[in-house]
């Protein structure tokens, strides 16, 4: 029996509203990056600016870590902090978290290894060496990636990456630790996990509890991913040396401890030179070049000076025109016997013409078979070319502190540059983001707060007066900070920050792609767009009051001071 149209209409409509509810649905799931926080962990009465708690020295470097299980604010925010810093021909071992990491680079160049699942390995040795005789070991890996001062990178979970110092300076790296991201499926406490060496762990809930210092502290032993599986069922799996098992598992006592290794000579990895090494190649190949036809003309200024040479080197030029002529003639029997073989091939032309039909008939046949098996193998491994063009082609790094591509700019108060996922599209997956703010003397970044982000600000140069004000309008913060120290603003509360004669320069990390504020005085700001009357009645001002409250500061979310300054050098921001 046939159903009636209505009953199908109604069946499609169900359908589809069906789809619509699981859609919103999934969409809100995609929404909730965070993990919430626990019970009254944001409800904070008072804020510092943080140094670090624990200091871990290796053999070519040093790890500086902020324990959120000692500050309330990082615990509100959800995240902990470390700072890394790698000497020249230093090499960070080799690791991985199961959260997403966002890394600054405050100081320093270097280069940044990845490894990520599925990915080819596009970095390779060639296949023959200069001889001419092909290599016995080519080696190959994935992409490394160039460092400098002011890169800003993403670091998936899971995904192992290594560090090293080519440069003559420190590197210097900060780096936000996301403990209460969606994507980690364990606790909020930091865990590394190692491929290479027994480093000292980074891991600060142990040492909180401790009552006995540092001697429990040396007794604490940790090892690499390699070290827990059974040797012997490593050496069948690799099918190497128990010597080689030994090493990786056991690596030699100089390198046993420490988190960043020294590299005695210099690490030689595959990598596309840089400009001033490509020009420096340049310059060498040009004054080889010059030099060898320097000495060319020499040789033969020597030969004429010499007597008894001039007939010598008379003999050399009939010599070299000689063997050109030979060339030419070879020449001329080479285009004699095209011609020939082209007489030839059309004696023969009718012949071939009368089979041409059928031969592209075979040949069309032959075409649409094969794009057939190409469509099929296409839409076979969609699933596998879809992990290529996405997850390995993904843009890790950008530069945030450029000054030419500023977000905001006031040429006397400072610049303003942002990175989301609209700018570095792998950070919609990570639900993170970062502003670098370069305040000039006595500039101002007007009151304001975070809509949908939790910031953690670490400054990177100069001194600045910062305030912070809570739900119930309490200064949980008016203190002055400097180089090197660590500010955790939490969402929804009011922040202002002001330049010292030195300028402020800083780093902000925030918890979530597309984060955004809202001013509260200043063009665009809160004041602006609520009507003059609402604003004289909430604050009991006359019509003279407000217009001088909305229109005296017109500028943007960076200001300038008025001649209104103190002692200590700082604008009275009551």
């Amino acid at each position: 029996m046939e159903k009636p149209k209505s009953y199908l209409i109604n069946y499609h409509y169900s359908y589809l509203l069906c789809l619509l509810i699981f859609t919103c649905a999934c969409s809100s799931a995609r929404q909730l990056p965070r993990q919430p926080s626990e019970f009254n962990e944001c409800q904070l009465d008072s804020i510092d600016a943080l140094e670090p708690d624990k200091r871990i020295q290796s053999e070519a470097g040093l790890t500086e870590i902020w324990d959120a299980n000692r500050h309330p604010e990082l615990r509100c925010a959800g995240v902990s902090v470390l700072k890394r810093t790698i000497n020249p021909n230093g090499l960070h071992l080799p690791s991985y978290v199961a959260y997403p990491e966002l890394h600054f680079v405050e100081q320093g160049t270097g280069v940044l290894g990845t490894a990520i699942p599925g990915c080819a390995e596009t970095y390779e040795e060639p296949q023959w060496e200069k001889g001419g005789r092909p290599q016995q070991q080519q080696d190959r890996h994935q992409k490394v990636r160039y460092l400098k001062q002011g890169d800003l990178i993403a670091i998936p979970p899971g995904v192992p990456y290594w560090t090293y110092n080519y440069g003559d300076t420190p590197l210097i790296i900060i780096t936000l630790l996301d403990t209460s991201n969606k994507l980690n499926q364990l606790d909020r406490i930091p865990r590394r996990f190692y491929l290479a060496g027994n480093p000292e762990t980074e891991h600060p809930e142990k040492q909180s509890g401790r009552k006995h210092g540092e001697e429990q502290e040396q007794e604490e032993e940790s090892n690499n991913l390699f070290s827990g599986f059974d040797s012997r069922f490593l050496g069948q799996v690799l099918k190497v040396k128990d010597s080689i098992i030994k090493k990786l598992q056991s690596p030699d006592k100089e390198h046993l401890k420490h988190q960043i290794i020294q590299v005695k000579g210099g690490l030689s990895i595959i990598r596309p030179p840089l400009e001033p090494e490509i020009r420096s190649e340049e310059a060498k190949t040009h004054r080889k070049h010059h030099g060898e036809k320097k000495v060319e003309e020499e040789e033969e200024e020597v030969i004429e000076d010499e007597p008894g040479k001039r007939e010598h080197r008379k003999w050399r030029k009939e010599t070299r025109k000689h063997r050109e002529g030979e060339g030419e003639g070879e020449e001329e029997e080479v285009i004699e016997e095209k011609e020939t073989k082209t007489k030839e091939r059309s004696h023969h032309g009718e012949r071939e013409t009368r089979h041409g039909e059928r031969r592209e008939t075979e040949e069309e046949e032959a075409k649409e078979e094969k794009q057939t098996r190409t469509r099929t193998r296409e839409h076979e491994g969609q699933r596998g070319n879809f992990l290529q063009e996405t997850i390995c082609t993904l843009k890790l790094h950008e530069n945030i502190a450029d000054p030419s591509r500023a977000d905001v700019f006031n040429p006397r108060a400072g610049r303003i540059n942002t990175v989301n996922s609209l700018t570095l599209p792998v950070l919609k997956l990570l639900h993170l983001s970062a502003q670098w703010v370069n305040l000039y003397k006595d500039g101002i970044f007007v009151p304001h707060w975070n809509m949908n982000a939790n910031s953690v600000v670490y400054v990177t140069r100069g001194r600045g007066r910062v305030q912070v004000v809570n739900n119930e309008g309490k200064s949980v913060f008016n203190g002055e900070v400097k180089r090197g120290k660590l500010l955790v603003v939490p969402q929804s509360f009011a922040v202002a920050e002001q330049a010292g004669n030195e300028g402020l320069e800083y780093i902000v990390f925030k918890t979530n792609d597309r984060a955004e504020i809202s001013t509260m005085i200043g063009r665009d700001s809160a004041i602006s767009a609520t009507p003059a009357e609402v604003l004289g009645h909430v604050f009991g001002l006359s019509p003279q009051e407000v217009n001088e409250l909305k229109n005296n500061r017109n500028e943007g979310v960076l200001a300038t001071p008025d001649s209104r300054i103190h002692d200590d050098g700082y604008i009275a921001m009551v």
